[in-house]
């Protein structure tokens, strides 16, 4: 009797957490084969992947990490497979809106909540973006202002189903800077206004995905399914722009 393939090892960031567990299902119907999904800040998994955890793809918010995990012989060299775009989720009561958002952020009294910088992409974007914004409103001081409240190795992990607006739901901050494919889920919601970050102060948010050196056929399989047309509708329905196999990472 042949033995069944073991499941795919997928270390995968946690912003995924609504697209891949679907894409994963439509792989295991079209192949028959499994994975197992864990999810997390891409840094801090990266960080399990160099301190010896095994894994066989690796899908992350950012090119940098796969990138660091290819040149330390760790993975193969990544492919982009993903865009996402940064927004800020703020009490309604702000009237936060693309054409007063430097006014409100300039607000000194303003409490503004962000993901961890270094250990989740989310909150180098964020810290990306407010760098851009002191650009334009220099002495804000609000990297220093930002309350780091998830995605980090001190951060206490969310319990199930909060939204990316919990933090201004418990009066913690003003405005949360989040990922569009987490924020999405709250349109609709009185309590919030969830504004796209204007385009000269957005960083470019793009996904890669690499293999772990040595990976076999069945973890191939995974990433090219990653890439087909079945999976860019998932992507699509779940808040994310599909990227071309050949698209060109941005800094």
């Amino acid at each position: 009797m042949t033995e069944p393939f073991p499941p795919i090892r997928v270390l995968a960031a946690g912003s995924l957490r609504h697209a891949l567990p679907a894409i994963i299902e439509a792989f295991g119907e079209e192949t028959g084969l499994v994975a197992s999904l864990s999810l997390g800040p891409a840094g801090l998994l990266r960080e399990r992947i160099e301190g010896g955890e095994p894994f066989d793809l690796f899908a992350s918010a950012n090119m940098a990490h796969p990138h660091r995990l290819a040149a330390t012989g760790f993975a193969e060299a990544p492919t982009c497979f993903a865009h996402n775009r940064l927004c800020v989720m703020a009490r309604a009561e702000l009237g936060l809106t693309e054409e007063n958002f430097l006014s409100v952020l300039a607000y000194p009294s303003l409490r503004i909540g962000t993901s961890t910088p270094g250990d989740d992409p989310a909150g180098d974007y964020a810290f990306e973006m407010l760098d851009r914004v002191e650009t334009e409103r220099p002495g804000l001081g609000l990297k220093q202002r930002a309350r780091q409240l998830v995605g980090g190795r001190n951060t206490p992990p969310l319990p199930p189903n909060r939204g990316s607006g919990w933090a201004i739901t418990e009066g913690l901050v003003d405005l949360m800077v989040s990922y569009w494919s987490n924020a999405r889920l709250s349109l609709g919601d009185p309590a919030f206004s969830i504004v796209a970050v204007p385009q000269e102060l957005a960083p470019a948010i793009d996904y890669g995905v690499a293999l772990a050196t040595g990976a076999g056929q069945s973890p191939q399989r995974l990433r090219d399914f990653l890439l087909s047309d079945r999976s860019r509708s998932i992507l699509s329905a779940t808040g994310f722009q599909p990227a071309s196999p050949d698209c060109d990472p941005r800094a």
